[in-house]
């Protein structure tokens, strides 16, 4: 995804807005321009793999190439081409408009706030719902200033869509839209069988390309063509394939990726104490632990409610568990469920631990601030 473009000086705040909208209008329509030239493509070769090639040269070849080269017809591969090529097909077709249904409902965007609200005045009370979030240096969820409201945790601001959007991976205009919580699963199986598609699709076309070439001496423009587009999309979605694939085992997004190298502060809540707990002081050189995680500060949110604030080192990701754990969170818990674009991702059953299942790390920091508070237990550990 592009960085976003940082307005020129002495821009005002409505050229700013009118640069925002012209961003959004140009990633939306781009997202409805490329999926109807991907189709525009695949109507081109099928015509030509079933058509010309497995129809007009295996199945039923024309008089003049069976009296001048000798081509046989060879009705069993022809058929047997057609049925692979029909069933690879619609295993590509069937996630993609599943990924495009998902994106028109929009269910991963988050409300636009109120903006008549300042913002110590929005309301935080989903925050109750967890004894863990990420938040800012003073245990507040984080804000997006577009959108005026506090984002969930993982959520992200989109700027082709002008909205926060949670769990956000990018956006994707090949696909038609924005990859997020409840499409990254549809996302991975349209481009997996896309690749699976086009390899077969290349393959079988340049095999047949080199023979008729070698009996005919002929090179059909249109062969080519679909060897060419074949090619093409096979590396760019085989690549996808790899990297979405692996940002899942790892339970990355492609955001949080680019990101990769900050920190997270991670509000945790107090469950029950002997004492009021306080932020520890300073230790000094000779007490330092390069293994310590800091603690920030502690805050109250609400009646009874009192949440230590923590901070993860450089390259610490809070949401990796494993790898196989991290795949099902998204794809599922059985291989069926990887192949078939019916079932949201397991994650979206949310628990009070959070907004998404917390990696071992943050259970860690939680019980070394158990263990240096004696009396302190975090609701997070109980």
């Amino acid at each position: 995804m592009a960085p976003p473009v940082a307005p020129a000086a002495g821009a005002t705040k409505a050229d700013v807005r009118d640069q925002s909208a012209l961003e959004q209008r140009l990633g939306q329509s781009t997202s409805v321009i490329m999926p109807l030239l991907e189709l525009g493509a695949m109507g081109y070769v099928t015509w030509v793999f079933v058509y010309q090639i497995c129809i007009q040269y295996l199945v039923d070849p024309s008089a003049d190439l069976r009296a001048d080269f000798n081509v046989q017809p060879r009705r069993a591969t022809g058929i047997a081409l057609i049925v692979v090529y029909a069933l690879l097909l619609l295993l590509l077709l069937v996630p993609w408009s599943r990924l495009l249904q998902v994106i028109w409902t929009k269910p991963d965007l988050v409300p636009l706030g109120d903006t008549s609200l300042e913002k110590s005045e929005v309301i935080t009370s989903w925050m109750g719902e967890y004894d863990a979030y990420i938040c800012d240096y003073q245990g507040m969820p984080l804000w997006c200033d577009k959108c005026h409201n506090w984002k969930p945790d993982r959520t992200h601001h989109c700027k082709e869509l002008g909205r926060c959007v949670r769990k956000m991976d990018h956006y994707c205009p090949w696909a038609g839209g924005i990859i997020a919580e409840t499409t990254h699963k549809f996302f991975m199986q349209f481009v997996f069988f896309t690749a699976l598609y086009t390899t077969y699709v290349w393959i079988t076309t340049a095999i047949l390309l080199a023979e008729r070439i070698s009996k005919t001496g002929s090179r059909p423009s249109t062969w080519i063509g679909v060897v060419a587009v074949g090619v093409m999309f096979c590396i760019f979605t085989f690549t996808m394939s790899c990297m979405t694939g692996w940002n899942l085992c790892i339970n990355w997004t492609s955001v949080e990726g680019i990101q990769r190298g900050g920190v997270s502060n991670i509000a945790m809540l107090i469950s029950s104490t002997s004492k009021q707990p306080s932020l520890p002081s300073t230790p000094s050189d000779k007490e330092q632990n390069n293994d310590d995680w800091p603690v920030l500060t502690t805050v109250q949110r609400g009646p009874g409610r009192v949440y230590v604030v923590m901070q993860t080192k450089p390259n610490e990701h809070p949401w990796y568990t494993t790898l196989m754990t991290g795949w099902k969170d998204v794809m599922g818990n059985n291989v069926f469920e990887w192949l078939t674009p019916i079932k949201h991702s397991p994650y979206k059953r949310k628990t009070h631990r959070g907004e998404f299942e917390w990696g071992e790390l943050v259970y860690d920091m939680a019980r070394q601030y158990e263990a240096r508070n004696p009396g302190v237990k975090l609701a997070l550990l109980s």
